[in-house]
């Protein structure tokens, strides 16, 4: 498959991810939540944020803003507020077996945008959410393994084995493929030290700012050592294609995947 990015010889120095913003910037970009209920539904939060950052800015994704969460004074706003993320996780059957074995469900956590787009996140208000995502037909599923989605732009998906050993270069967009039954494995809850930088759902949600991932953890960490990593997948069903969006604590709840689809959105953008 032509999207699907292997793992190169790289020199120690290539940073981890290639973002065309650097943190300094997006610690000085916008804050999108609207003033009034309706304002700051997901969908048109999303849409604000994307209207202000055009087609050369970003809205921060869950790598970025782990990254930015490591610079940023803790009187900074990425602190004292919950954000949504550019993040989303998309569960389904690899039915051509293109990642890992044919016709197992996968966990894609696809940052940068993905499927859900404002317009495809109010559809799924309209069709119904199930159990808090987004329900996809096959199609978009089956075209999102292939690195491609509907507006017709492709993206670089890479295995978390190449993650975990180091994979660097990363661009803004980008997805990290898994079995979902290794997603399913890892506990939804509070993770000391140790067990939360091997987490492999953790390293699939940071993939890029890994070597901020310890400096993250000293930062957000309760006094006790907990810093949680929640996920929803213990009651999904993967043979029904279904995706939500990311979100990031401002203390020690961490990374959040675990919330309300149709709930409100507070996303980061600059330009």
């Amino acid at each position: 498959m032509s999207h699907i990015q292997m793992k190169p010889t790289v020199p120690a120095a290539v940073p981890a991810q290639s973002s065309p913003f650097s943190i300094d910037n997006i610690l000085k970009g916008r804050t999108f939540y609207g003033k009034t209920f309706y304002d700051r539904s997901m969908p048109n939060a999303l849409r604000q944020a994307i209207g202000y950052t055009r087609k050369s800015g970003i809205v921060a994704t869950m790598p970025e803003f782990i990254a930015l969460k490591v610079k940023a004074d803790k009187s900074h706003a990425f602190w004292n507020d919950w954000y949504t993320v550019l993040t989303e996780e998309d569960i389904g059957i690899d039915k051509k077996g293109a990642f890992y074995t044919k016709g197992e469900p996968v966990l894609i956590v696809v940052h940068g945008g993905g499927i859900l787009t404002p317009d495809r996140i109010q559809q799924a208000y309209e069709e119904g959410l199930l159990n808090k995502s987004a329900k996809y037909k096959e199609e978009e599923f089956d075209a999102l393994l292939e690195g491609r989605l509907p507006e017709g732009t492709t993206f670089p998906l890479y295995r978390l084995e190449e993650i975990q050993s180091g994979r660097s270069g990363l661009p803004h967009q980008f997805g990290v493929v898994m079995p979902y039954k290794t997603a399913q494995d890892t506990k939804s809850d509070y993770h000391q030290k140790k067990p939360f930088l091997e987490n492999p759902l953790v390293k699939a949600r940071s993939a890029g700012s890994l070597d901020h991932l310890e400096a993250f953890y000293e930062k957000a960490k309760a006094l006790d050592g907990d810093l949680g990593n929640h996920h929803p997948f213990k009651g999904k069903d993967a043979t029904i294609p279904q995706g939500y969006i990311l979100f990031v604590s401002c203390n020690c709840g961490g990374l959040d995947g675990d919330k309300y689809l149709g709930g409100s959105g507070r996303f980061a953008g600059v330009w």
